[in-house]
C-alpha cells in the first residue's frame, strides 16, 4: 500500500490499489501506537491545563476566549486520536489479517473523521486569534473596537459551523464490511470505499481538494501572510527607535519589549505548523489534480507516511502549553496558581497579581476582575512585575 501512495503523491497511479492494509505490520508502524499515543495523552493532560488556565476570570478577555477554545479544539483532537490509535495500532494492528470487530472498525472510522474535523476546527480557531492579534498589534485603534469578546464568540460559532459542514462530506467516503464478502479465508471486518464515493469520482476529487485547500494549505498560507504582517510592524518599530523596549509605533502607541522574543517565535511557530501541516496538503492537492478515483485517504490510513504525518499532526497539537509557559510570565504565574496550586501548597497561597502596570492597553488586554486587584496591589505597594509583551501574539498564534 505504501507504494501506492507514493504512486500517488508522484500524481504516476497506473493500478487499481488494493483496499486492504500492508499484510505485516513492520517498521516504524511497530511502534506508531506506542509514541502517537503518549503524545496524545500528554496532549490531553497539556491542554486540559491550558484551559483550566485561560478560563480563569482574571484572563477574560476576547484572546483568552479563543486560547480556551483552542485549548479544547486541540485537546478533543487528540483524545480522538488516542482512542484511534489505541485499538487499531496498540489493541490490534493496521492489517486485515488481524481480526477486527465491526465495533472496532467503526471506532476507526469515526475517530478518524473527528481527529479531521476537530483538528481543522483548531487550525481556523488558529487563523482567527492571528487576526485578532494583527488589528491588535498593527491596528491597535481599530483592534480595541472590533476584538471584543463578543465578537470573539461569534468568531467561534461561525469556525464552528462551517468547519461542520466542511468537514460532513467525509462521512460518506468510508463503510465498515464483513471481510466474508470477498471470499477469503478469514473472518472479521475492514474498511473500503463506499458505493457512492466509487461511482462518483468527482466526489473524491473534491474531497480531496476540499482537504488539501481548505483543511491544509489554507490556513499555512494564511498563517505565513499574518505571521509576516505582525513580524514586519514589529521589525519597523524596533528599527525606528532601536529600542523595543522603549519603542514607540507610527501611531505613537508603546510596543512592549516582550515583542522582540515574540518576533522569533513567531517564526519558530510558523516553521513548526508549516512542516506539520503543509506537506500532507500538498499531497492532497496532486491526488487531486489527477481527476481519477483518489486513494488519497488510504495512504493516510495504510502508510507509513501517513503515519509520521499524523505524529507531525498531534505534536502540534499538544505542546501549546511548552510554548506558553516557555514564553509568557503572566501564562506562568496562572499556571501555578490554578494547576500547580492544588498539589503545591506554596502556589496555593501566592495570589497577589504579579502582572504589571502598562499604558499598552492597544497591545495588552486586562480583564476587569484583573484591574481591580492590580490596583489593590499597588494601592498596597506590593511588588509588581512587568507583564510579558509577547503573551497576546505568541499565544495566538501557537
Amino acid at each position: 500500500m505504501l507504494d501506492n501512495a507514493t504512486d500517488i503523491a508522484n500524481g504516476s497511479v497506473t493500478e487499481q490499489p488494493s483496499d486492504y492494509s500492508d499484510l505485516e505490520v513492520t517498521g516504524y508502524r511497530l511502534v506508531h501506537g506506542y509514541i502517537s499515543g503518549t503524545i496524545c495523552f500528554l496532549g490531553v493532560l497539556f491542554n486540559v491545563c491550558n484551559v483550566a488556565v485561560w478560563s480563569r476570570k482574571a484572563l477574560r478577555t476576547s484572546t483568552s476566549l479563543l486560547l480556551t477554545t483552542l485549548s479544547v479544539a486541540d485537546g478533543c483532537s487528540v483524545f480522538m486520536y488516542l482512542l484511534y490509535v489505541t485499538y487499531y495500532f496498540t489493541a490490534t494492528g493496521p492489517s486485515e489479517l488481524i481480526y477486527h470487530t465491526k465495533a472496532g472498525m467503526y471506532l476507526v472510522v469515526i475517530c478518524f473523521h473527528q481527529f479531521i474535523a476537530f483538528h481543522t476546527f483548531s487550525n481556523w480557531i488558529t487563523i482567527s486569534l492571528a487576526i485578532f492579534r494583527y488589528l491588535k498589534v498593527c491596528h491597535p485603534n481599530i483592534g480595541k473596537k472590533i476584538c471584543t469578546r463578543k465578537r470573539a464568540l461569534l468568531t467561534i460559532g461561525i469556525v464552528f459551523v462551517a468547519t461542520t459542514l466542511a468537514s460532513s462530506p467525509f462521512y460518506l467516503y468510508y463503510e465498515v464490511y464483513d471481510l466474508a464478502e470477498d471470499g477469503v479465508g478469514f473472518s472479521g471486518y475492514w474498511i473500503r470505499k463506499t458505493s457512492f464515493a466509487i461511482a462518483h469520482v468527482d466526489y473524491q476529487t473534491t474531497l480531496a481538494w476540499l482537504y488539501g485547500v481548505i483543511f491544509k494549505v489554507g490556513p499555512c498560507l494564511a498563517m505565513i501572510i499574518l505571521c509576516s504582517l505582525i513580524a514586519r510592524n514589529l521589525y519597523n518599530a524596533d528599527k525606528r527607535r532601536g529600542n523595543m523596549a522603549a519603542g514607540i509605533d507610527s501611531n505613537g502607541n508603546r510596543i512592549s519589549s516582550g515583542y522582540r522574543r515574540t518576533t522569533k517565535m513567531l517564526i519558530i511557530i510558523v516553521v513548526i505548523y508549516v512542516a506539520a501541516e503543509l506537506p500532507i496538503g500538498v499531497v492532497s492537492l496532486v491526488s487531486g489534480l489527477q481527476y481519477s478515483e483518489s486513494h488519497f485517504f488510504y495512504f493516510l490510513l495504510y502508510s507509513y507516511v501517513g503515519d509520521l504525518l499524523d505524529t507531525l499532526t498531534v505534536i502540534n497539537g499538544s505542546v501549546n502549553l511548552i510554548v506558553y509557559v516557555t514564553m509568557s510570565r503572566q501564562y506562568r504565574l496562572e499556571f501555578k496558581r490554578t494547576v500547580l496550586g492544588r498539589f503545591v501548597k506554596k502556589y496555593a497561597v501566592t495570589e497577589t497579581v504579579e502582572t504589571g502596570y502598562t499604558n499598552d492597553t492597544n497591545n495588552q488586554e486586562l480583564s476587569q476582575p484583573s484591574l481591580d486587584v492590580l490596583s489593590r496591589d499597588l494601592k498596597d505597594k506590593t511588588r509588581t512585575t512587568e507583564i510579558d509583551g509577547g503573551i497576546s501574539v505568541t499565544s495566538a498564534l501557537v
